[in-house]
């Protein structure tokens, strides 16, 4: 016995194994969709969609872009830091030096500088001063070294104390710096070449 070709359609449209999907191919927000969405529509996502194109319109830019430089978009900015924030960055900066007792003071101060340089302006000037004592220690412990082996043999090796001056210095100007940058105020390191700004 032959089915009849109607009722095998109608069969199959009608079985209940057959899960039934979304037409993702089709934008139920289009003109004459009639607004209803379709089950299994993700919110917010449609065909051709491009986030960066709504929000440079949202804010008012152009799109696309302009190329060349200058500021980037308002929209891919990174957000402002706060005073708080500000305050707490620069005085890791600044205690970030006293590693210079295991041989690391460029390292806090480098990355902080690098994080934050675009970012507030008080924390650019306390990291690059940091990073510019940090530098300023390891130049002159080089110096110094130098200075306390010529020297080792006539002082019977006690030139080599000479070596823990710098740090001593750099401990207590670091503390000072600290202090300062946490009560909001800028701070200037003494005998310090300004390589970084």
């Amino acid at each position: 016995m032959n089915p009849n070709p109607g009722d095998a359609q109608e069969a199959t449209v009608s079985d209940p194994h057959q899960s039934s999907r979304p037409d993702f191919t089709k934008d139920p927000h289009a003109p004459g969709a009639g607004g209803e969405q379709q089950p299994g529509w993700t919110p917010g996502w449609r065909p051709g969609w491009q986030p960066e194109q709504e929000a440079a319109q949202q804010h008012g830019q152009p799109w696309p872009p302009p190329q060349g430089p200058g500021r980037p978009p308002q929209w891919q900015q990174k957000p402002p830091v706060s005073v708080q924030d500000e305050r707490t960055w620069s005085v890791l900066a600044h205690v970030g030096t006293l590693l210079l007792w295991i041989g690391l003071p460029v390292v806090a101060p480098l990355v902080l500088f690098l994080v934050f340089k675009d970012r507030s302006r008080f924390v650019r000037e306390h990291t690059a001063e940091a990073l510019n004592m940090s530098i300023s220690f390891v130049l002159y412990e080089i110096v110094l070294g130098v200075v306390a082996a010529l020297l080792a043999l006539p002082t019977l090796g006690l030139s080599f104390a000479l070596l823990g001056l710098p740090a001593l210095v750099a401990t207590v100007l670091a503390v000072i710096a600290a202090v300062a940058a946490n009560s909001g105020r800028a701070y200037r390191y003494p005998l310090v070449l300004r390589l970084v700004r």
